[in-house]
């Protein structure tokens, strides 16, 4: 459970900051997974809600794993 948490919020800490800086990045993804996952007008009017979530999500995971390590 450990691992997944840590992996979570790497994952959720990456997509963030990917977000929030490099647009284009997330745009290039967004051709492989436009049926599934995105929209182009809601990433391009939401990016940075989108990142700021990911960013609290990712330190949420981290402060959990950490808190699981501590207690090991």
């Amino acid at each position: 459970m450990y691992t997944i948490k840590l992996i979570c919020s790497i994952i959720f800490l990456v997509l963030g900051f990917l977000y929030l800086y490099r647009s284009d990045f997330i745009m290039k993804i967004n051709s492989f997974a436009r049926r599934f996952i995105f929209n182009d007008a809601y990433i391009l009017l939401y990016r940075k809600k989108i990142g700021v979530i990911f960013v609290i999500l990712s330190i949420i995971a981290l402060y959990m794993a950490g808190i699981q390590l501590l207690i090991k």
